[in-house]
């Protein structure tokens, strides 16, 4: 008792240590990321010499310079990927920031003071100068007895990795949509094309018509309706040369080159075939996919922010020494200089506070399982989207060949008919029924090609290509999720 009286913050820590053993543990539910082995069954692919694709930079696999370089440059300029840039900028000085709030505390004052008298009036006394200098030194430190420190600065870690893996998801994101805009201005193109074909074809017929008009073989009916199809078909043209010009400002504002004029976007109309995507199962996405990995992140990031409110419940020890100078001198003064030192050690007993962050460490807690719940969701969601993008590619494949076949099949018939019809052996509702089949195959085939092209990338995204996952993420420390006790 006589040691306790002496040295009262001993009866304090023991008190202290007392209230933190009665702190509640905590234990957040071990997420469930099970996927299964292999995704559905897809059919084997034909035969190609073209190179599976590689996930890291995917688009050099499509032997497409100018899909290399419209990514290149949208990686470099575009908005999107600078906000990202400076987002991540922000997330690493916010995590030298918060490791420095773990750091010791103090700052190095010091003042220097000139004083005199003067007389004034009567019987004023005038003195001399006198010089005085201070310095104070009294930094503070914390001793990390439980480790809430520690834990800080892991949380800080654990937050610029999650907002790493951010912005390798948005250059991820970025270089499909290019890749997607490129395709849908070569689709356009390709109508465009055709729609000119097909103005120059009823430009023709309407010619043909009238001739025959004048020469009495036509009907009066028969050449209306021709020249109606020559003015429908000019105006498609009108209106597909409206949304090219669309779609190439549109990919030029996405690659950051958006003052540059639309001409200057050489657009090849050639709507070629992808290449064969890689052998993949569903773990891969565990590894590749950044939203999972961020996901996976954020619940390391709750399991620490419960443990370090947790700790919040326990005494925290600082040690607070200081050193101080103090010197004087000048005409009226005798000079001289004193050294001053201290050591404090003190306890913080977070007594009245405790009601407060009990319910701050169950906030914490339930915030924890939404993560948890968060992650196995984005699991999910990632192996839907890889399984389904994989589906489309096998059925884009299969009908794409079929749509092939029936577009050189109808261009076949429709070149008959025509030199029927000139010959007089085909009428013309015949043909034009032959002609309009033949253009919905010739369109139907392009819109196939295009989907077969843009399922392929969106496939190359679901499973996670756009990054090199080996490199792109920050040393960060590993934890274990699963039923950990903060």
């Amino acid at each position: 008792m006589r040691l306790i009286s002496r040295f009262p913050v001993l009866y304090s820590s023991g008190v202290a240590l007392m209230l933190a053993g009665c702190a509640p543990s905590v234990r957040l539910p071990a997420p469930d990321v099970a996927v299964p082995p292999t995704f559905e069954p897809r059919a084997v692919p034909a035969p190609t010499t073209a190179a599976p694709v590689t996930l890291d930079r995917w688009w050099t696999a499509f032997n497409d310079p100018q899909l290399a370089e419209l990514v290149t440059t949208a990686l470099d300029r575009s908005t999107t990927i600078r906000l990202a840039y400076a987002r991540l900028s922000e997330a690493r000085a916010t995590r030298l920031n918060s490791r420095s709030a773990a750091l010791p505390t103090g700052s190095l004052s010091g003042t220097a003071t000139e004083q005199g008298t003067q007389r004034l009036w009567n019987n004023g006394a005038t003195t001399g100068g006198q010089d005085s200098y201070q310095a104070t030194f009294y930094p503070s430190w914390e001793v990390d007895l439980f480790g809430r420190l520690d834990a800080i600065r892991d949380r800080a870690d654990v937050s610029f990795a999650s907002s790493a893996l951010d912005y390798e998801g948005v250059r991820l994101a970025l270089a499909a949509d290019v890749a997607s805009g490129l395709f849908q201005s070569r689709y356009l193109l390709a109508q465009l094309e055709t729609a000119r074909e097909s103005a120059r074809i009823a430009q023709d017929l309407a010619a043909t018509g009238r001739l025959g008009l004048e020469r009495g073989l036509t009907s009066a009916q028969d050449a209306a309706r021709l020249n109606a199809d020559a003015s429908s078909a000019s105006a498609e043209v009108t209106r597909l040369e409206a949304e090219l010009n669309v779609s190439r400002r549109s990919l030029l504002i996405l690659i950051g080159t958006p003052n540059a004029p639309t001409d200057s976007l050489a657009i090849a109309s050639a709507l070629g075939a992808p290449p064969p995507l890689p052998e993949a199962t569903p773990g891969l996405l565990l590894t590749r996919r950044p939203d999972v990995r961020s996901a996976e992140l954020g619940v390391q990031s709750a399991a620490l922010t419960v443990r370090i409110d947790r700790l919040a419940l326990f005494p925290r020890f600082t040690i607070q020494p200081g050193v101080g100078l103090t010197a004087a001198g000048g005409a009226s003064a005798v000079p001289g200089g004193t050294g001053l030192w201290s050591l404090v050690a003190g306890v913080a007993l977070p007594i009245l506070d405790r009601a407060r962050l009990l319910s701050q460490m169950r906030i914490s807690e339930a915030r924890g399982q939404q993560a948890v719940v968060t992650y196995e969701q984005t699991v999910q969601k990632a192996y839907g989207e890889a399984e389904n993008a994989l589906s489309r590619v096998k059925a884009d494949a299969s009908r794409a060949a079929d749509l092939d076949r029936a577009a050189s099949q109808s261009a076949i018939a429709f070149d008959t008919a025509r030199r029927g019809y000139r010959a007089g052996l085909t009428d013309l509702t015949t043909l034009l029924q032959i002609q309009r089949t033949w253009l919905q195959a010739r369109n139907a085939r392009d819109a196939a090609r295009l989907a077969l092209l843009t399922d392929s990338v969106a496939a190359i995204r679901a499973l996670g290509g756009g990054w090199d996952a080996s490199l792109a993420d920050p040393v960060v420390p590993e934890f274990q999720t699963s039923g950990t006790r903060p």
